[in-house]
């Protein structure tokens, strides 16, 4: 499975910068979720990040040196030819996604952008792990066939939509895996 968040990663982190090889560029900070093994992570070449899990979950977050003010989008693009057919995002015994972005404000708020499996794409829930975080389905199980899907998203107006307040600055970015 590859995640390749171009623009929005690019732009925001390091990772344009980073040398192709296995592992996260420097300054990305692994999380691994208690209980199981950590994605395996690689910066491929086009500047694109790779997360490889079998029965794995893990976060890599990256932390951003100036807050972003709110305006403006984040785009980027990915992919994935693993669907998660028995998933369902809403429970906790069934959550389970090929792929998330996700976007940390300062307020503790965060929304991920997620790859589900029956959900319709378009549909935004509170997170059962959180209430302060939701989730932003982009893509279900019938897009997971492997080609690119490019993404333009307004974190500002989706966390508007989420949490029913104005957003802070977006603080850290990143990608998950599970």
């Amino acid at each position: 499975m590859t995640v390749a968040p171009l623009l929005a990663l690019q732009a925001l982190t390091n990772l344009a910068t980073a040398p192709p090889g296995p592992g996260l560029p420097e300054g990305w900070e692994l999380q691994a979720v208690r209980g199981a093994p950590a994605p395996a992570f690689e910066v491929c070449e086009g500047s694109r990040l790779r997360i490889s899990t079998a029965g794995g979950a893990g976060f890599a977050a990256y932390r951003l040196p100036v807050p972003l003010a709110p305006g403006g989008v984040l785009i980027w693009e990915w992919r994935t030819d693993t669907p998660a057919r028995e998933a369902d995002l809403r429970q906790r015994e069934l959550d389970d996604a090929p792929v998330r972005l996700f976007v940390l404000f300062d307020d503790g708020h965060a929304l991920f952008y997620s790859w589900g499996n029956r959900e319709e794409p378009g549909v935004i829930f509170p997170s059962w792990t959180d209430r302060r975080r939701a989730v932003v389905v982009l893509r279900n199980a019938r897009h997971a066939d492997g080609s690119w899907h490019l993404e333009r998203r307004d974190p500002f107006g989706d966390y508007r939509l989420a949490f029913a307040r104005a957003p802070g600055s977006i603080v850290a970015v990143g990608v998950s895996a599970d």
